[in-house]
Protein backbone atom coordinates (compact mmCIF):
# COMPACT_ATOMS: atom_id res chain seq x y z
CA UNK A 1 0.00 0.00 0.00
CA UNK A 2 1.21 3.38 -1.12
CA UNK A 3 0.69 5.95 1.67
CA UNK A 4 1.51 10.01 1.04
CA UNK A 5 1.88 12.13 4.10
CA UNK A 6 0.98 15.68 3.62
CA UNK A 7 1.47 18.04 6.94
CA UNK A 8 -1.29 20.95 6.40
CA UNK A 9 -0.74 21.59 10.43
CA UNK A 10 1.41 21.34 13.62
CA UNK A 11 -1.45 19.02 14.05
CA UNK A 12 -3.28 18.09 11.28
CA UNK A 13 -2.40 15.73 8.66
CA UNK A 14 -3.67 14.27 5.39
CA UNK A 15 -3.14 11.30 4.33
CA UNK A 16 -3.08 10.07 0.42
CA UNK A 17 -3.78 6.48 0.32
CA UNK A 18 -3.53 3.84 -2.63
CA UNK A 19 -4.71 0.37 -1.68
CA UNK A 20 -2.15 -2.40 -3.99
CA UNK A 21 -4.42 -3.34 -7.01
CA UNK A 22 -4.21 -7.02 -6.38
CA UNK A 23 -6.32 -5.83 -2.94
CA UNK A 24 -8.72 -3.47 -5.35
CA UNK A 25 -9.48 -6.30 -7.61
CA UNK A 26 -9.51 -9.31 -4.49
CA UNK A 27 -12.39 -6.46 -3.37
CA UNK A 28 -13.99 -5.86 -6.26
CA UNK A 29 -14.54 -9.68 -7.14
CA UNK A 30 -15.78 -10.94 -3.34
CA UNK A 31 -18.34 -8.03 -3.66
CA UNK A 32 -19.58 -8.45 -7.25
CA UNK A 33 -19.88 -12.29 -6.66
CA UNK A 34 -21.88 -11.56 -3.16
CA UNK A 35 -24.16 -9.28 -6.03
CA UNK A 36 -24.52 -12.08 -8.47
CA UNK A 37 -25.49 -14.57 -5.97
CA UNK A 38 -28.42 -12.49 -4.65
CA UNK A 39 -29.24 -10.53 -8.17
CA UNK A 40 -32.89 -10.61 -9.35
CA UNK A 41 -32.94 -8.94 -12.99
CA UNK A 42 -35.98 -9.44 -15.32
CA UNK A 43 -35.31 -12.22 -17.47
CA UNK A 44 -32.75 -14.40 -15.68
CA UNK A 45 -32.97 -16.83 -12.77
CA UNK A 46 -32.52 -15.62 -9.08
CA UNK A 47 -28.62 -15.56 -9.22
CA UNK A 48 -27.82 -16.68 -12.97
CA UNK A 49 -27.38 -12.97 -14.16
CA UNK A 50 -24.47 -12.64 -15.87
CA UNK A 51 -21.60 -10.97 -14.09
CA UNK A 52 -21.18 -8.15 -16.28
CA UNK A 53 -24.34 -7.35 -16.36
CA UNK A 54 -24.66 -7.40 -12.84
CA UNK A 55 -21.85 -5.07 -12.69
CA UNK A 56 -23.34 -2.42 -14.88
CA UNK A 57 -26.75 -2.59 -13.20
CA UNK A 58 -25.22 -2.24 -9.88
CA UNK A 59 -21.70 -0.04 -10.58
CA UNK A 60 -22.69 2.64 -8.29
CA UNK A 61 -23.50 0.11 -5.31
CA UNK A 62 -20.34 -1.96 -6.22
CA UNK A 63 -18.78 1.37 -6.37
CA UNK A 64 -19.73 2.25 -2.64
CA UNK A 65 -19.06 -0.68 -0.63
CA UNK A 66 -15.82 -1.77 -2.23
CA UNK A 67 -14.21 1.70 -1.45
CA UNK A 68 -16.06 1.60 2.41
CA UNK A 69 -14.84 -1.47 3.03
CA UNK A 70 -11.34 -1.01 1.56
CA UNK A 71 -11.33 2.69 3.12
CA UNK A 72 -12.23 0.36 6.32
CA UNK A 73 -9.04 -1.70 6.12
CA UNK A 74 -6.37 0.80 4.15
CA UNK A 75 -6.83 4.01 7.09
CA UNK A 76 -6.00 1.82 9.93
CA UNK A 77 -3.09 0.26 8.82
CA UNK A 78 -1.93 3.31 7.22
CA UNK A 79 -2.32 4.96 10.61
CA UNK A 80 0.29 2.46 11.92
CA UNK A 81 2.24 2.51 9.61
CA UNK A 82 3.11 6.15 10.23
CA UNK A 83 2.43 5.69 14.06
CA UNK A 84 -0.37 8.13 14.45
CA UNK A 85 -2.60 8.15 16.81
CA UNK A 86 -5.41 10.66 15.48
CA UNK A 87 -8.27 12.20 18.46
CA UNK A 88 -11.08 11.84 16.58
CA UNK A 89 -12.14 9.79 13.82
CA UNK A 90 -10.29 10.41 10.28
CA UNK A 91 -12.23 12.47 7.58
CA UNK A 92 -12.60 11.23 3.90
CA UNK A 93 -11.67 13.87 1.84
CA UNK A 94 -10.91 13.11 -2.17
CA UNK A 95 -11.93 9.81 -3.72
CA UNK A 96 -10.46 8.99 -7.43
CA UNK A 97 -12.41 5.65 -8.04
CA UNK A 98 -15.09 4.74 -10.85
CA UNK A 99 -14.78 1.09 -10.01
CA UNK A 100 -11.51 0.81 -12.52
CA UNK A 101 -7.97 0.81 -11.31
CA UNK A 102 -6.19 2.42 -9.54
CA UNK A 103 -8.16 3.33 -6.33
CA UNK A 104 -6.86 6.54 -4.29
CA UNK A 105 -8.08 8.47 -1.43
CA UNK A 106 -7.48 10.91 1.15
CA UNK A 107 -8.25 11.02 4.77
CA UNK A 108 -7.61 14.25 7.19
CA UNK A 109 -6.74 13.33 10.79
CA UNK A 110 -5.62 15.18 13.98
CA UNK A 111 -2.80 14.31 16.21
CA UNK A 112 -2.43 14.79 19.78
CA UNK A 113 -0.46 18.18 20.26
CA UNK A 114 3.40 18.02 21.17
CA UNK A 115 4.47 20.77 23.01
CA UNK A 116 6.91 21.40 26.66
CA UNK A 117 4.66 21.37 29.65
CA UNK A 118 4.90 24.60 31.77
CA UNK A 119 6.47 25.07 34.84
CA UNK A 120 3.64 24.07 37.63
CA UNK A 121 5.93 23.36 40.42
CA UNK A 122 5.32 25.63 43.03
CA UNK A 123 2.29 27.56 41.73
CA UNK A 124 0.63 30.61 43.52
CA UNK A 125 -2.53 29.81 44.18
CA UNK A 126 -5.37 31.69 46.30
CA UNK A 127 -7.70 30.00 49.17
CA UNK A 128 -10.52 32.21 51.02
CA UNK A 129 -9.81 32.40 54.36
CA UNK A 130 -12.35 30.67 56.78
CA UNK A 131 -15.76 32.40 57.24
CA UNK A 132 -17.02 29.02 59.60
CA UNK A 133 -17.87 31.00 63.09
CA UNK A 134 -20.50 30.90 65.79
CA UNK A 135 -22.57 33.05 63.96
CA UNK A 136 -22.65 31.17 60.76
CA UNK A 137 -23.20 27.92 62.80
CA UNK A 138 -26.23 29.71 64.46
CA UNK A 139 -27.95 31.00 61.25
CA UNK A 140 -27.49 27.16 59.76
CA UNK A 141 -29.58 25.53 63.02
CA UNK A 142 -32.00 28.57 62.15
CA UNK A 143 -32.26 27.16 58.51
CA UNK A 144 -32.62 23.38 60.06
CA UNK A 145 -35.53 25.09 63.17
CA UNK A 146 -37.44 26.54 60.05
CA UNK A 147 -37.72 23.44 58.12
CA UNK A 148 -39.02 21.71 60.63
CA UNK A 149 -41.87 24.38 61.25
CA UNK A 150 -45.29 23.84 61.27
CA UNK A 151 -47.87 26.68 59.34
CA UNK A 152 -50.71 27.27 61.23
CA UNK A 153 -53.79 29.23 59.33
CA UNK A 154 -54.56 33.02 60.91
CA UNK A 155 -58.23 33.56 62.30
CA UNK A 156 -57.23 36.79 63.44
CA UNK A 157 -58.43 39.87 61.41
CA UNK A 158 -54.83 41.25 61.34
CA UNK A 159 -52.55 42.80 58.80
CA UNK A 160 -49.36 40.76 57.33
CA UNK A 161 -46.58 41.98 58.94
CA UNK A 162 -42.64 40.31 58.57
CA UNK A 163 -42.43 36.40 58.93
CA UNK A 164 -46.06 35.55 58.19
CA UNK A 165 -46.59 33.74 55.26
CA UNK A 166 -49.52 34.18 52.74
CA UNK A 167 -51.38 32.86 50.48
CA UNK A 168 -51.48 35.34 47.69
CA UNK A 169 -52.91 34.92 43.57
CA UNK A 170 -52.29 37.97 41.51
CA UNK A 171 -52.94 39.26 37.89
CA UNK A 172 -49.73 41.22 36.12
CA UNK A 173 -50.43 44.49 33.59
CA UNK A 174 -47.92 45.88 31.88
CA UNK A 175 -47.31 49.37 31.32
CA UNK A 176 -50.23 49.66 28.79
CA UNK A 177 -52.83 48.16 30.73
CA UNK A 178 -52.75 45.12 29.11
CA UNK A 179 -52.96 41.73 30.93
CA UNK A 180 -49.69 39.10 30.52
CA UNK A 181 -51.72 35.93 31.18
CA UNK A 182 -48.45 34.45 31.42
CA UNK A 183 -46.79 36.51 34.17
CA UNK A 184 -50.45 35.54 36.40
CA UNK A 185 -51.21 33.08 38.57
CA UNK A 186 -51.62 31.51 42.20
CA UNK A 187 -52.42 31.12 44.79
CA UNK A 188 -48.53 30.64 45.65
CA UNK A 189 -47.77 30.60 49.55
CA UNK A 190 -45.30 33.52 49.58
CA UNK A 191 -42.96 33.65 53.04
CA UNK A 192 -42.52 37.55 53.70
CA UNK A 193 -39.20 37.25 54.64
CA UNK A 194 -35.80 39.18 52.80
CA UNK A 195 -35.92 36.45 49.81
CA UNK A 196 -33.39 36.90 46.98
CA UNK A 197 -36.06 34.62 44.58
CA UNK A 198 -38.96 36.95 44.60
CA UNK A 199 -38.84 40.10 43.24
CA UNK A 200 -37.42 43.46 44.74
CA UNK A 201 -40.69 45.31 46.19
CA UNK A 202 -43.32 42.70 46.14
CA UNK A 203 -43.14 41.69 49.63
CA UNK A 204 -42.58 45.04 50.80
CA UNK A 205 -46.32 45.83 49.00
CA UNK A 206 -47.62 42.83 50.45
CA UNK A 207 -46.69 43.79 53.90
CA UNK A 208 -49.92 45.38 56.01
CA UNK A 209 -52.81 43.75 53.47
CA UNK A 210 -55.25 41.36 55.13
CA UNK A 211 -57.30 38.22 54.34
CA UNK A 212 -59.26 39.13 51.61
CA UNK A 213 -57.59 42.79 50.60
CA UNK A 214 -56.38 43.50 46.93
CA UNK A 215 -54.02 45.82 45.97
CA UNK A 216 -52.10 46.61 43.20
CA UNK A 217 -48.14 46.55 43.64
CA UNK A 218 -46.33 47.96 41.04
CA UNK A 219 -42.71 46.08 40.19
CA UNK A 220 -39.73 46.42 37.41
CA UNK A 221 -38.57 42.60 36.65
CA UNK A 222 -34.81 42.11 37.48
CA UNK A 223 -32.07 42.87 34.44
CA UNK A 224 -30.95 39.68 35.03
CA UNK A 225 -34.58 37.64 34.37
CA UNK A 226 -34.10 34.57 32.76
CA UNK A 227 -36.74 35.97 30.79
CA UNK A 228 -34.83 38.93 28.72
CA UNK A 229 -38.00 39.99 26.63
CA UNK A 230 -39.28 41.38 30.68
CA UNK A 231 -36.29 42.21 32.30
CA UNK A 232 -36.07 45.74 33.36
CA UNK A 233 -39.95 46.03 31.96
CA UNK A 234 -42.49 47.85 34.92
CA UNK A 235 -45.67 45.76 35.77
CA UNK A 236 -48.50 46.59 37.96
CA UNK A 237 -49.64 43.12 39.79
CA UNK A 238 -53.16 43.36 41.01
CA UNK A 239 -52.81 41.00 44.07
CA UNK A 240 -55.10 39.55 46.29
CA UNK A 241 -54.38 37.94 49.90
CA UNK A 242 -56.11 34.80 50.03
CA UNK A 243 -54.80 33.53 53.91
CA UNK A 244 -53.06 34.49 56.35
CA UNK A 245 -50.43 31.79 58.44
CA UNK A 246 -47.64 31.61 60.96
CA UNK A 247 -44.94 29.47 61.42
CA UNK A 248 -44.86 27.82 64.63
CA UNK A 249 -41.11 27.03 65.64
CA UNK A 250 -39.83 24.00 67.79
CA UNK A 251 -37.63 25.20 70.79
CA UNK A 252 -34.07 24.85 70.23
CA UNK A 253 -33.07 22.15 72.87
CA UNK A 254 -31.38 18.69 73.62
CA UNK A 255 -34.47 17.27 72.56
CA UNK A 256 -35.15 19.00 69.34
CA UNK A 257 -31.50 17.95 68.44
CA UNK A 258 -32.16 14.51 69.61
CA UNK A 259 -35.52 14.19 67.27
CA UNK A 260 -33.78 14.97 64.26
CA UNK A 261 -32.21 10.87 64.41
CA UNK A 262 -28.66 11.78 63.39
CA UNK A 263 -25.71 9.40 64.62
CA UNK A 264 -24.17 10.32 68.25
CA UNK A 265 -26.18 13.85 67.72
CA UNK A 266 -28.04 14.05 71.54
CA UNK A 267 -27.53 17.55 72.50
CA UNK A 268 -27.95 20.79 71.06
CA UNK A 269 -23.88 21.33 72.04
CA UNK A 270 -23.77 17.88 69.67
CA UNK A 271 -25.95 19.14 66.95
CA UNK A 272 -23.85 22.48 66.65
CA UNK A 273 -20.57 20.54 66.34
CA UNK A 274 -22.16 18.42 64.35
CA UNK A 275 -23.32 21.82 61.86
CA UNK A 276 -19.91 23.58 62.51
CA UNK A 277 -18.20 20.32 60.87
CA UNK A 278 -20.67 20.00 57.93
CA UNK A 279 -19.95 23.94 57.04
CA UNK A 280 -16.20 23.21 57.11
CA UNK A 281 -16.24 20.04 54.96
CA UNK A 282 -18.73 22.00 52.77
CA UNK A 283 -16.39 25.09 52.63
CA UNK A 284 -13.41 22.17 51.80
CA UNK A 285 -14.67 21.49 49.15
CA UNK A 286 -15.44 24.50 47.62
CA UNK A 287 -11.92 26.03 48.18
CA UNK A 288 -11.10 23.14 46.41
CA UNK A 289 -13.09 23.47 43.23
CA UNK A 290 -11.67 26.98 43.68
CA UNK A 291 -8.49 25.89 43.90
CA UNK A 292 -9.05 23.47 40.67
CA UNK A 293 -10.49 26.24 38.49
CA UNK A 294 -7.73 28.30 38.96
CA UNK A 295 -4.63 25.62 38.81
CA UNK A 296 -6.52 24.83 35.15
CA UNK A 297 -6.53 28.33 34.13
CA UNK A 298 -3.38 29.06 35.14
CA UNK A 299 -2.05 26.45 32.86
CA UNK A 300 -4.03 27.08 30.41
CA UNK A 301 -2.47 30.53 29.52
CA UNK A 302 0.95 29.31 30.77
CA UNK A 303 0.77 27.60 26.77
CA UNK A 304 -0.06 27.94 23.30
CA UNK A 305 -0.86 25.62 20.85
CA UNK A 306 -2.84 24.26 17.86
CA UNK A 307 -5.92 22.73 19.69
CA UNK A 308 -7.73 19.50 17.61
CA UNK A 309 -10.57 20.75 16.35
CA UNK A 310 -12.83 18.13 17.18
CA UNK A 311 -12.16 18.30 20.99
CA UNK A 312 -12.90 22.01 20.62
CA UNK A 313 -16.23 21.27 18.96
CA UNK A 314 -17.37 18.44 21.72
CA UNK A 315 -16.77 20.48 24.32
CA UNK A 316 -18.35 23.29 22.83
CA UNK A 317 -21.41 20.91 22.22
CA UNK A 318 -21.39 19.33 25.86
CA UNK A 319 -21.88 23.37 26.90
CA UNK A 320 -24.98 23.97 25.06
CA UNK A 321 -26.36 20.61 25.42
CA UNK A 322 -26.20 21.17 28.91
CA UNK A 323 -27.79 24.81 29.00
CA UNK A 324 -30.37 23.21 26.72
CA UNK A 325 -30.89 20.53 29.35
CA UNK A 326 -31.08 23.71 32.16
CA UNK A 327 -33.72 25.40 30.10
CA UNK A 328 -35.77 22.71 29.82
CA UNK A 329 -36.25 21.97 32.98
CA UNK A 330 -38.05 25.01 33.63
CA UNK A 331 -40.35 24.75 30.51
CA UNK A 332 -37.55 26.67 27.95
CA UNK A 333 -35.93 26.33 25.18
CA UNK A 334 -33.61 28.46 22.80
CA UNK A 335 -36.16 29.79 21.14
CA UNK A 336 -38.16 31.20 23.79
CA UNK A 337 -35.59 32.93 25.24
CA UNK A 338 -34.58 34.52 22.04
CA UNK A 339 -31.00 32.99 21.57
CA UNK A 340 -29.57 32.05 18.80
CA UNK A 341 -28.04 28.66 18.71
CA UNK A 342 -24.85 29.46 16.56
CA UNK A 343 -23.88 32.36 18.52
CA UNK A 344 -24.04 31.02 22.03
CA UNK A 345 -21.53 28.32 20.62
CA UNK A 346 -19.41 31.13 19.37
CA UNK A 347 -19.97 32.50 22.91
CA UNK A 348 -18.77 29.25 24.18
CA UNK A 349 -15.72 29.12 22.07
CA UNK A 350 -13.04 30.80 24.10
CA UNK A 351 -13.68 28.44 27.53
CA UNK A 352 -13.90 25.68 25.77
CA UNK A 353 -10.41 26.07 24.05
CA UNK A 354 -9.40 26.83 27.55
CA UNK A 355 -11.25 23.43 28.99
CA UNK A 356 -9.57 21.61 26.61
CA UNK A 357 -6.04 23.30 26.61
CA UNK A 358 -6.45 22.27 29.97
CA UNK A 359 -7.07 18.82 29.49
CA UNK A 360 -4.26 17.86 27.18
CA UNK A 361 -1.88 19.86 29.54
CA UNK A 362 -3.58 17.98 32.97
CA UNK A 363 -2.97 15.01 30.45
CA UNK A 364 1.06 15.58 29.83
CA UNK A 365 2.10 16.09 33.25
CA UNK A 366 0.42 13.18 34.22
CA UNK A 367 1.74 10.97 31.62
CA UNK A 368 5.37 12.81 32.63
CA UNK A 369 4.91 11.80 36.77
CA UNK A 370 2.96 8.62 35.92
CA UNK A 371 0.04 8.99 37.48
CA UNK A 372 -2.35 6.03 36.93
CA UNK A 373 -5.79 4.95 37.88
CA UNK A 374 -6.24 1.56 39.82
CA UNK A 375 -9.22 -0.68 39.33
CA UNK A 376 -9.84 -0.12 43.04
CA UNK A 377 -9.70 3.76 42.61
CA UNK A 378 -12.38 3.06 40.19
CA UNK A 379 -14.80 0.57 41.91
CA UNK A 380 -14.33 3.34 45.13
CA UNK A 381 -15.54 6.34 42.29
CA UNK A 382 -18.85 3.83 41.55
CA UNK A 383 -19.35 2.86 45.07
CA UNK A 384 -19.43 6.80 45.75
CA UNK A 385 -21.62 7.64 42.67
CA UNK A 386 -24.37 4.58 43.77
CA UNK A 387 -24.27 6.45 47.35
CA UNK A 388 -24.79 10.01 46.00
CA UNK A 389 -27.21 9.48 43.65
CA UNK A 390 -29.28 6.61 45.40
CA UNK A 391 -29.04 3.62 42.90
CA UNK A 392 -28.20 0.25 42.88
CA UNK A 393 -24.56 -0.23 42.71
CA UNK A 394 -24.71 -3.06 40.41
CA UNK A 395 -26.69 -0.80 37.97
CA UNK A 396 -23.95 2.14 38.00
CA UNK A 397 -21.18 -0.68 37.62
CA UNK A 398 -23.37 -2.03 35.12
CA UNK A 399 -23.38 1.30 32.48
CA UNK A 400 -19.81 1.36 32.72
CA UNK A 401 -18.22 -1.46 32.22
CA UNK A 402 -20.60 -2.16 29.46
CA UNK A 403 -18.60 1.05 27.76
CA UNK A 404 -15.16 1.23 26.67
CA UNK A 405 -15.70 4.77 26.00
CA UNK A 406 -17.58 5.57 29.23
CA UNK A 407 -15.12 3.52 31.52
CA UNK A 408 -12.58 5.43 29.39
CA UNK A 409 -13.72 8.62 30.54
CA UNK A 410 -14.24 8.14 33.80
CA UNK A 411 -10.75 6.73 34.33
CA UNK A 412 -9.30 10.02 32.70
CA UNK A 413 -11.73 11.96 34.92
CA UNK A 414 -9.95 10.13 37.99
CA UNK A 415 -6.47 10.23 36.29
CA UNK A 416 -6.78 14.21 36.06
CA UNK A 417 -8.21 14.91 39.43
CA UNK A 418 -5.10 12.85 41.18
CA UNK A 419 -2.88 15.33 38.46
CA UNK A 420 -4.70 17.87 39.85
CA UNK A 421 -4.58 16.96 43.36
CA UNK A 422 -0.34 16.60 42.71
CA UNK A 423 -0.34 20.16 41.88
CA UNK A 424 -1.89 21.38 44.45
CA UNK A 425 0.01 19.52 47.04
CA UNK A 426 3.33 21.07 45.00
CA UNK A 427 1.72 24.48 45.07
CA UNK A 428 1.91 27.66 47.04
CA UNK A 429 -1.40 28.26 48.93
CA UNK A 430 -2.34 31.66 50.14
CA UNK A 431 -5.05 32.43 52.38
CA UNK A 432 -6.79 35.64 51.57
CA UNK A 433 -9.72 37.69 52.49
CA UNK A 434 -10.95 37.75 48.87
CA UNK A 435 -9.81 36.26 45.76
CA UNK A 436 -7.98 38.70 43.03
CA UNK A 437 -10.70 39.28 40.59
CA UNK A 438 -7.97 39.47 37.99
CA UNK A 439 -7.17 35.64 38.38
CA UNK A 440 -10.96 35.11 38.22
CA UNK A 441 -12.75 34.16 34.65
CA UNK A 442 -16.27 35.53 34.51
CA UNK A 443 -17.79 32.22 33.97
CA UNK A 444 -20.42 31.39 30.82
CA UNK A 445 -23.91 30.13 31.87
CA UNK A 446 -23.59 26.30 32.10
CA UNK A 447 -19.83 26.74 32.61
CA UNK A 448 -18.12 23.81 34.59
CA UNK A 449 -14.31 23.19 35.03
CA UNK A 450 -14.05 20.01 36.74
CA UNK A 451 -12.28 16.29 36.46
CA UNK A 452 -15.08 14.83 35.20
CA UNK A 453 -15.71 17.22 32.13
CA UNK A 454 -11.64 17.13 31.54
CA UNK A 455 -11.93 14.00 30.98
CA UNK A 456 -14.74 13.59 29.44
CA UNK A 457 -12.35 15.58 26.83
CA UNK A 458 -9.78 13.27 26.84
CA UNK A 459 -11.89 10.04 27.52
CA UNK A 460 -13.45 10.45 23.60
CA UNK A 461 -10.70 12.25 21.48
CA UNK A 462 -9.11 8.94 20.18
CA UNK A 463 -12.44 7.69 18.92
CA UNK A 464 -16.19 8.13 17.77
CA UNK A 465 -18.29 9.44 21.02
CA UNK A 466 -20.58 6.92 22.65
CA UNK A 467 -24.22 7.47 24.28
CA UNK A 468 -24.27 10.48 27.07
CA UNK A 469 -24.13 8.61 30.72
CA UNK A 470 -26.70 8.82 33.19
CA UNK A 471 -26.90 11.71 35.30
CA UNK A 472 -25.36 9.69 37.87
CA UNK A 473 -22.14 9.49 35.69
CA UNK A 474 -20.74 12.95 36.95
CA UNK A 475 -18.35 12.00 39.39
Amino acid sequence: MNVTVEELSSIKRRLVVEPPEEEVRKVWKKTLDTYTRKSRLKGFRPGKAPRDMVARVYAEELRREVLEELVEASVPEALKEHDFKPMGAPVLENVDYQGDLPLKFSVVVELRPVFASPQWQGMVLQRPKSRVDDELVGKKLEELRLSLSTIRKIEDDRPLVKGDLASVSYRAFDEAGTELPKYSGGPFNVDLVDSHRLTPGFIEGLMGMKAGETKDIPITVPDDADDRKMAGRSLKLVTTVQELKVRELPDLDDEFAKDLGLDEVETLAALKERLRLDLLKEEDDQADRLLSRQLTRRLADLVSFDLPSVMVEKEIQNRVSSMRENLARNGLDFQKMGVEEERLRERFRPQAEKSVTAALVLDQIGRENQVEVSDEEIEAELVQMSQAYGRPLEEIRGYYHRSAILMDSLREGLKISKTMDLIKERAVIEEVDQLDPAGQDHDLPGETEDSAVLGAALGGADGEGGDDPPETAGG
